[in-house]
């Protein structure tokens, strides 16, 4: 089959970064209307889409599309929260960081770059845009084995629990039942009439892979990520980057250490990787327009009702579920740091053995 065209492969991209924008910043409630706003069209949706791209083509062209590589991707993704939106340094708090440590907002990076980022705007979407808009399933295939088994025998109840999970989310950040109820409404028009589109002009007849940026293309989504940081670096609060010791420091090792992570995790996927799996009739899941509607449905029902019934209980669900995104944030990091190091350690025990050999 011939190679999707450019003009194909950015229509591609930008719903890439529309589904990644809906997995995140609607939930969070931090843009519940990214694609009726100036600044959700012009810097949320830019900002979601080179990075999910970028990352993903990294991913792809270096290492195979297994979940802790993707996962260590996304650690990287979040970071964006420091030279951008000075959020590691300052919080996203009116009242400040919860606690600092080395100069920065300690729960609030852990949230954001070890759960939020990877899972919400990162795994998770591309796990539905591959879904939705492809004829591979690379990502599901990539999954650990336990979640495919349940994904295979429970799919709408994993996916419904999810969507539940979103809606849930947005609640406490919403101003008003009918802002809630319009956010999920609205957001999912725009996503369904895309995907109309999208699937009826034989968009999904390419796997993710193919659609994806070739090497020239990387080289323009590295610079144009490069220009975002810098433009917006220096236009959102430049005042808040603290000094080297006073914060940027442990910026910097951080991103030191996500990126060894990042490169030791594509080495170890490299070494495992297979033959792709998951083309044509032999999905770990099918796409359907009614799972599409039911699942939009949930989520704008559920955050409905949550903002109607739930809200004077806000307090108490901020409290658990940052409780819970620390938590699993600090579990899903041991994880990624285990996977990388086993390659790193095998390759120890490799010399030592060839060592003791000679």
């Amino acid at each position: 089959m011939n190679q999707p065209s450019r003009g194909r492969k950015v229509a591609f991209w930008l719903l890439v970064g529309m589904i990644s924008v809906v997995f995140v910043e609607v939930p969070a409630g931090s843009t519940m209307f990214p694609f009726f706003t100036v600044w959700g069209m012009l810097v949320v949706l830019p900002l979601y889409l080179l990075h999910s791209v970028f990352l993903a083509g990294l991913v792809f062209r270096f290492g195979r599309p297994g979940f802790w590589p993707l996962f260590a991707a996304g650690m990287l993704y979040g970071m964006y929260e420091a030279y951008i939106t000075k959020v590691l340094w300052t919080s996203f708090r009116p009242e400040g960081p919860f606690m600092t440590v080395g100069g920065i907002a300690i729960f609030e990076t852990i949230l954001l770059v070890f759960f939020l980022h990877p899972i919400l705007a990162f795994v998770v979407p591309l796990f539905f845009t591959e879904l939705l808009c492809t004829n591979s399933s690379e990502i599901a295939e990539g999954l650990p084995g336990w979640v495919q088994v349940s994904l295979r025998k429970h799919p709408g109840r994993w996916i419904g629990l999810l969507m539940a999970f979103l809606g849930f989310m947005q609640f406490i950040n919403s101003p008003s039942v009918t802002k809630s109820l319009l956010s999920g409404a609205g957001n999912s028009l725009v996503l369904g009439l895309a995907l109309l589109w999208w699937r009826r002009s034989g968009g999904a007849s390419w796997s993710l892979r193919e659609l994806l940026p070739g090497a020239r293309g990387m080289k323009i989504f590295g610079w144009l990520l490069l220009i975002f940081y810098v433009f917006w670096g220096i236009a959102i609060k430049p005042s808040s980057i603290p000094g080297i010791l006073k914060g940027q420091l442990t910026i910097l090792v951080l991103y030191a250490v996500l990126l060894v992570v990042f490169v030791w995790s594509l080495r170890r996927s490299r070494a495992e990787a297979a033959k792709p799996k998951g083309l044509g009739e032999d999905r770990l899941l099918a796409f359907t327009w009614r799972g599409f509607v039911l699942a939009c449905a949930v989520a704008t029902v559920v955050t409905t009702v949550s903002r109607l019934l739930l809200f004077p209980f806000a307090l108490l669900q901020a409290l658990v579920l940052f409780s819970f995104y620390v938590l699993a944030g600090l579990l899903l990091f041991t994880g990624s740091v285990i996977y990388a190091g086993r390659l790193r350690g095998a390759r120890l025990q490799a010399d030592g053995s060839s060592t003791t050999g000679e």
